[in-house]
């Protein structure tokens, strides 16, 4: 019996810590999504449609940086991530906004307009696009 006793404290003990484990893991997870909820809340479609135009309306490298610091200066750091976040996502969907954007019958300078890249951008995706298909 005395054989038994040890091996059941140890099964107690890394039961205890499995539970203790888990709820750390749940109130991390439970923490995170609130405060990724406060983020996106954060951020009014206003504030993302005054940044994007003022940015379009620079014209130089001064301006931008200006545009820059004062962005960093009036958004809370919650804000600048969700902002980020949603850059990477349309980065990495812009290949395909353009093919749909081409397949409604716009315009490769019409494209890049809307975008904020160049013609030769858009050209490049539509050719790349167009040999995979």
């Amino acid at each position: 019996m005395t054989d038994i006793q040890p091996e059941s404290r140890a099964n107690r003990f890394r039961s205890y810590a499995e539970d203790l484990l888990v709820d750390a893991v749940a109130d991390m997870r439970a923490r995170y999504a609130d405060q990724r909820a406060a983020a996106i809340k954060s951020v009014p479609p206003e504030v993302l449609a005054d940044l994007a135009g003022s940015y379009e309306a620079a014209s130089t490298s001064q301006e931008h940086q200006t545009i820059a610091i004062n962005v960093a200066d009036g958004i809370t750091l919650e804000a600048a991530g969700t902002i980020r976040r949603a850059s990477k996502a349309i980065e990495l969907g812009t290949p395909r906004l353009i093919e749909r954007a081409t397949a409604d019958g716009m315009t490769p300078p019409e494209i890049a307009k809307v975008l904020g890249v160049t013609d030769s951008y858009v050209r490049r995706i539509i050719r790349e696009r167009g040999s995979k298909t």
